[in-house]
């Protein structure tokens, strides 16, 4: 049945049809057209005398040829089986029609581990320019059909449609059209099993005049290929193949002629223009083939496996895939087992590993063949111009490129934020078209409602048969509202489209002889280890040849050894060790330091114990002075009964005044009157006894005993280090690897801001009566290494305690510490994080003074609350309420406990009310419930009951 004449048109002119499925499907499998394609003409010229062959240059590093070059396997073990493989044949086409066919043999299938990703199989074939990778598809320098029926160039990849898949078992064909006689001049097409699965596609212009290679790229398959001179399926017409093209019609890579294959080790100064020479080099040899691991990354990622750029080194960037088999960098392994295996130029390109003596061996012995010549190319010193202009070039275009950057972020920010000001806009127009609509709505009512009322009182007027008034015909008024409603849009100005600004080296980056890059050549950690073992390299290592690209000879030397000393003043040494010199000093200084800080408490228990035993004195002198008068008042009361002898008796009395009870006194040895403000600091012998037991250091507070150690430590580490180091180039530690030295030796973090502190020099700074930082901004100690004693750190210390005093009393806030209590003062052994301060006396809490037979009354006056606050005293916290007790009258924390005396004691001793009530028990006296010993204002409020 013949198809219907509209269809048929509708299917010619490629319409779309009512139904959308079904034009869908008219798209996807067109009807055949035409083959334009005409049979090929015999050509008269000379034909091809090559063979059409693979040049291992020409290849990738896991690619194996069969010896007649129709089969390519892959190297698959371990990591290399997820990376793809490539080559690129020795002829290439200019001019004409030509074709080759290649047909999937094998694919490599493994068992696959638990957990482990199976790579996709790939194969790809088109064709390539010469300078091309034979990896296809990730640049403009190749174009290639993929398996999955898609077009390949450039990262950009256009599906052909499903009949255009192919796999195992079908030979496919490409056929290149570069016939200038041809309609399909400058076309690529694919063919499966004789037929054509895909329109001719157009050659990119990067591609056209140029000579174009047959390549193949593929990951996992062993793949058959034929170049003719017959095909192995024919086409709907006849093309000629590669290997029967006409000599003129190709160009032809010729073998290398060489016996020798050379083996470049670059040696390069780390950050100065190695990596940017490399690739100038490289693009004026393409004959070389890198072995790197940058060489590693970029191979992975035109195999899409991407890897984090930006991290590492650019000799050693982070090779970390996601993937088992690449992340364990058997994929190195291999590559360094099979390079000396192939006959090609090499470019060894390892930064650190080239620069030091052994670690060249090792690569040496690698390449063992002597068809290997082994050449040291040494890439130090002062640059040639070219070189500078290349890398001024690569800055500028780094610049620009940034600046694009910036100029396309700025642009797409006004042109989001125009567009929200539009949609605003439009917004708040909506709102007010509405309003106006309301607005007229409801005018219309008003005026309608108006109308219908004047209607209502005309026909009620004339229904009354009075005189109707004509009505006034309302003037048509012009819309004002509407009228504004209608505003005209203000015609938007035209974008002009602005190009990004050009920018241009700034006067220091015109003086840069190197390009700096994101990433450092080596690791600092890495190079910091290593770098006093760099080297130039000599004829006596086992090199063929020595080059020099830039400083010659003796002069490269000079530059490398002159680049080492200037590292070392600002390099760290990563594997410094703290000497037993160090050790020593150290331990001997962390116990001294702990001796001087039980020392205090020590001290103030034994002042504390001195108040007691004066208070307790004291207090039975009272006692004796009111047993006393307790007798006296009894005889007064026996007295009374004889009036009439009442004169007599008080002359008796007066003459006979009752003595006080005496107490013995035990005499007290005078102590030894210290001036502590008034004593020569520099002038004391012993810091833990400047008289009378008092140590120098009895007022320092946690922050003076932390800025003390801070300076002895510092001083230490100055010395140790240049002992430890044994470097005469190295002249001490550098400001800015302070913290890493101080973690290095005291294995503990130094934290700027526990110290109130923001950088490192203003932490020595709070140290700079011990150390100072010199003009090279190294760390330096102002007192010999091999001080006699370690007590000038108290003395230094209580000097600055003491200034520091006088400026905050004269009101200069600023000169008090801001160190937090979190800085330990020393790294404790095993009693660190116990404290210093011995706990509460053995009678804490239960009373103080048990003087003879009153003892126990005593406590139930009121004096057995003594204890408590005098084991807190013996605590540790002597400081303030020392000064009361030793001032008028034991003021402040015991003046309460010895019957009114004030403060913290006070309702220990009842204000000497129970005294009271004692008196009670022994006759009503004149004074009962009032206290007894009114001494201080403490007593108020405390009267017995």
């Amino acid at each position: 049945m013949a198809e219907p004449a509209a269809k048929k048109q509708k299917t010619e002119d490629g319409a779309d049809g009512a139904d959308g499925a079904e034009a869908t499907e008219e798209k996807t499998a067109p009807e055949p057209e035409e083959e334009q394609e005409k049979d090929a003409v015999e050509s008269k010229g000379a034909k091809l005398k090559e063979k059409v062959t693979f040049l291992t240059p020409d290849t990738t590093l896991n690619v194996v040829v069969s010896s007649n070059s129709s089969l390519l396997l892959p190297l698959s073990d371990g990591g290399a089986r997820h990376l793809l493989a490539g080559a690129r044949t020795n002829v290439g086409l200019k001019n004409g029609r030509y074709m080759f066919e290649a047909k999937i043999v094998e694919q490599v299938v493994r068992a696959e581990e638990g957990g482990k990703p199976h790579p996709k199989h790939v194969l790809r074939i088109g064709f390539s320019t010469a300078a091309s990778s034979p990896l296809m598809g990730i640049d403009e320098t190749s174009i290639c059909f993929d398996m999955e029926g898609v077009l390949i160039h450039n990262k950009e990849r256009t599906s052909l449609g499903i009949g255009a898949r192919y796999g195992k078992g079908s030979i496919v064909a490409v056929v290149l059209n570069l016939d200038k006689a041809s309609p399909n001049v400058n076309t690529l097409s694919l063919f499966k099993d004789g037929k054509r699965v895909s329109k001719p596609q157009a050659l990119p212009a990067s591609l056209q005049g140029k000579a174009l290679y047959p390549t193949v790229t593929y990951r996992n398959l062993a793949v058959g290929l034929s170049f003719g001179p017959q095909p192995q399926v024919p086409l709907p017409f006849t093309c000629h193949m590669v290997q029967g093209a006409v000599a003129s019609h190709t160009t032809v890579t010729a073998p290398s002629k060489d016996q020798e294959f050379e083996v470049l080790f670059p040696v390069c100064l780390p950050d100065q223009g190695g990596f940017d020479w490399l690739d100038s080099f490289k693009q004026q040899n393409p004959k070389y083939t890198e072995i790197s691991d940058r060489m590693l990354l970029d191979w992975a990622e035109k195999s899409g496996i991407p890897a984090p750029r930006g991290m590492g080194s650019n000799d050693k960037p982070e090779l970390r895939f996601g993937l088992p088999e690449m992340d364990d960098m058997s994929i190195r392994r291999m590559i360094h087992a099979i390079a000396p295996l192939q006959k090609r130029h090499y470019i060894v390109m390892e930064l650190r590993a080239n620069l030091i003596k052994e670690t060249r061996a090792d690569s040496l012995s690698a390449f063992f063949d002597s068809s290997f010549k082994k050449v040291a190319h040494v890439v130090v010193g002062d640059p040639k111009k070219e070189f500078v202009k290349l890398s001024q070039e690569l800055m500028l275009a780094e610049k620009q490129e940034q600046s694009d950057k910036d100029f396309k972020m700025k642009k797409e920010e006004a042109a989001r934020k125009k567009a929200a000001e539009k949609k605003q806009k439009e917004i708040e127009k909506a709102k007010k078209k509405a309003e106006k609509e309301r607005q007229k709505k409801m005018e219309e009512m008003k005026k309608a409602t108006e109308k219908a009322r004047k209607e209502a009182e005309r026909k009620k007027a004339e229904a009354e048969g009075k005189e109707v008034p004509e009505e006034e015909e309302e003037e048509e008024t012009k819309d004002v509202d509407m009228e504004e409603d209608e505003e005209e849009e203000e015609e938007e100005a035209e974008e002009v489209d602005e190009e990004p600004p050009k920018v241009e080296l700034s006067p220091e980056e015109k003086k840069m002889k190197f390009r700096k890059t994101a990433l450092p050549d080596v690791a600092i950690s890495f190079l910091n280890r290593c770098f006093t073992k760099f080297t130039v390299p000599d004829l006596e290592e086992g090199f063929d040849e020595v080059n020099y690209e830039w400083s010659q000879g003796p002069k490269a030397t000079e530059v490398v050894s002159k680049w080492i000393k200037e590292r070392k003043l600002t390099s760290r040494v990563e594997d410094l060790a703290p000497s037993m010199w160090f050790k020593t000093k150290w331990a001997a200084w962390q116990k001294v330091l702990q001796q001087w800080q039980a020392k205090v408490p020590e001290f103030k228990a034994k002042l504390t114990k001195k108040a007691q035993a004066k208070a307790a004195k004291e207090t039975q002198k009272k006692i004796a002075e009111a047993k006393a008068a307790a007798e006296k008042a009894k005889k007064e009361s026996e007295k009374q009964e004889a009036k009439e002898e009442e004169k007599d008796e008080e002359e008796v009395k007066e003459e006979e005044k009752p003595e006080p009870m005496e107490v013995e006194e035990e005499e007290e040895e005078e102590e030894e009157e210290v001036d502590f403000d008034g004593v020569d600091i520099f002038g004391v012998d012993e810091v833990d006894d400047i008289g009378g037991g008092m140590p120098l250091y009895k007022e320092f507070g946690h922050e003076d005993w932390a800025l003390m150690s801070l300076c002895f430590e510092l001083h230490l580490m100055a010395h140790a280090f240049k002992k430890d180091c044994d470097d005469p180039d190295r002249k001490g530690i550098v400001l800015e690897h302070l913290a890493f030295y101080y973690q290095r030796y005291y294995q503990k973090q130094l934290y700027l801001k526990n110290f109130g502190v923001e950088n490192e020099a203003q932490l020595v700074d709070l140290a700079k009566d011990c150390v100072f930082v010199n003009k090279d901004k190294v760390l330096e100690s102002l007192l010999d290494e091999e001080i006699e004693y370690p007590q000038v750190f108290v003395k230094i210390a209580e000097e600055g305690r003491r200034h520091r005093a006088l400026l905050v009393d004269m009101g200069d806030e600023s000169a008090k510490l801001k160190i937090t209590h979190s800085v330990s003062s020393h790294k404790g052994g095993k009693d660190s994080g116990k404290g210093n301060m011995k706990g509460p006396s053995k009678g804490y809490g239960k009373g103080v003074m048990p003087v003879g037979p009153l003892g126990m009354g005593m406590g139930g006056m009121g004096m057995g609350g003594m204890g408590g606050p005098m084991g807190g005293h013996m605590g540790g916290h002597m400081g303030g309420h020392m000064g009361g007790h030793m001032g008028g009258g034991m003021g402040g924390g015991m003046g309460g406990g010895m019957g009114g005396m004030g403060g913290g004691m006070g309702g220990g001793m009842g204000g000497m009310g129970g005294m009271g009530g004692m008196g009670m028990s022994m006759g009503k006296g004149k004074d009962f419930g009032k206290g007894y010993m009114p001494y201080g204002k403490g007593g108020k409020g405390w009267k017995g009951k």
